[in-house]
């Protein structure tokens, strides 16, 4: 009788399975054109100003959506946040094809960074609520590494048609690819009906004002700290790399690089990140991580694609032990939530980067990139400090094992 190799735990779960897949869809066609939009803007007019407000607005947008959406997705169920946000999103990417003034490039990077705040906080939402406590961090690993291949080949592949087409065919492809993703979301997920937490609503982490007192707090500085640089590459990542000499084809390698090797190290990080305390390994890779973001001040163009291997190495070994940590302390009443929080943490990080981004990079293309690095070492000493004690002294986890579907 013929040996079959085991698949996977996360592949073995339908439901995982199926958010996992669609997961890798939205990476692909998303990553598809998130490097170009700046640079449309810029070929359209927009001074280095406005691009500076485009990211901004896209980032603040979510500042302000991202923890009432998460809100709204323990009232209402994760499945029709995401639904409505990729219409929203898919569709002010098409709008870009005939936007040709700063305020309507301003104005549809807010609605893209709402689509984004309903689909973000419901998606790692879900995720908590179909993965057993003991498995998350193997399940977060597996949602990175399914968006980052998306993004493996989504930058690429939009260079490359952006080469041969245009930018305009390429905002066309990725806006309809978006919209019409809703629909296998909809028939893969609709036996969640109303919820989306099932069995699981009987287990509770702490109250969430005792979350905040601690445990959520740490997380949320890791995860401004993480996005600062974020910002930065949002703000002015493809126009640094422009003036560097980089042709759209390289631009998109850039950021496949980065995908590459964070696909290669989430295996690991995946192993590590269910072994506690996990404060002492985070605190270690998150300086690392600020190190490389300083590195990326040196101009020259091979470096950058080295470096950003680097980044996303580490990256790979680090966000499932923050992902796992944050959805062990709440259960599912407070989920969305959590997730909301964290992730409003995140981007305030990033939006306060990119609003200053343009306005650093006048100063020294360094500047910026020096600024970011510095920012994450330091915001990580009290982010693991206060992850320590939130370790030592649980305000309470979940215990039971969710119901798969």
């Amino acid at each position: 009788m013929r040996q079959l190799i085991p698949r996977p735990w996360v592949l073995q779960q339908p439901m995982l399975r199926a958010v996992l897949g669609l997961t890798l869809l939205a990476g692909l066609i998303t990553g598809l054109v998130v490097p170009f939009i700046a640079l449309i803007a810029r070929e359209r007019g927009a001074s280095y100003g406005t691009v500076g407000l485009m990211a901004s607005a896209f980032m603040l947008a979510q500042l302000v959506f991202f923890f009432p959406a998460g809100a709204l997705t323990d009232r209402i169920g994760r499945v029709r946040p995401v639904i409505a946000g990729l219409v929203i999103e898919g569709l002010a990417t098409v709008a870009f094809v005939w936007a040709e003034t700063p305020a309507t490039f301003i104005a549809l990077r807010v609605l893209q960074g709402i689509g984004l705040s309903l689909v973000y906080p419901a998606m790692r939402a879900l995720i908590a609520d179909i993965t057993p406590v003991q498995r998350r961090g193997e399940a977060f690993a597996a949602f990175w590494g399914m968006f980052n291949v998306g993004w493996l080949l989504g930058p690429a592949l939009g260079g490359l048609l952006a080469s041969l087409a245009g930018k305009t065919l390429l905002l066309l492809v990725s806006g309809f690819g978006e919209v019409l993703l809703a629909l296998p979301v909809f028939l893969a997920f609709r036996r969640f009906g109303a919820s989306a937490v099932g069995a699981q609503t009987r287990s509770e982490g702490g109250s969430f004002r005792t979350i905040l007192g601690g445990a959520l707090l740490a997380a949320m500085l890791f995860a401004f700290a993480f996005e600062v640089p974020v910002g930065i590459f949002s703000g002015i990542w493809s126009i640094y790399l422009k003036e560097l000499g980089a042709s759209d084809f390289v631009l998109g390698i850039s950021y496949t690089t980065f995908s590459v090797a964070n696909i290669l190290t989430l295996p690991i990080g995946a192993r590590l990140a269910n072994h506690r305390p996990r404060w002492r390994r985070v605190a270690l890779l998150a300086m690392l991580l600020g190190g490389v973001i300083v590195g990326y001040g040196f101009p020259s163009v091979p470096a950058l694609l080295v470096l950003g291997a680097v980044e996303g190495a580490i990256a790979g070994l680090l966000t499932p032990s923050v992902d796992a940590y944050l959805s062990t302390i709440a259960g599912p009443r407070y989920q969305g939530r959590v997730q909301g929080a964290y992730t409003t943490a995140g981007i305030f990080g990033a939006a306060l980067s990119a609003l200053g981004s343009s306005v650093l990079y006048a100063h020294g293309p360094w500047l910026p990139f020096a600024v970011a690095g510095a920012a994450l070492i330091m915001l990580t000493v009290p982010a693991a400090l206060l992850m320590r004690r939130s370790e030592r002294f649980p305000a309470g986890e979940e215990v039971l094992e969710p119901a798969m579907q």
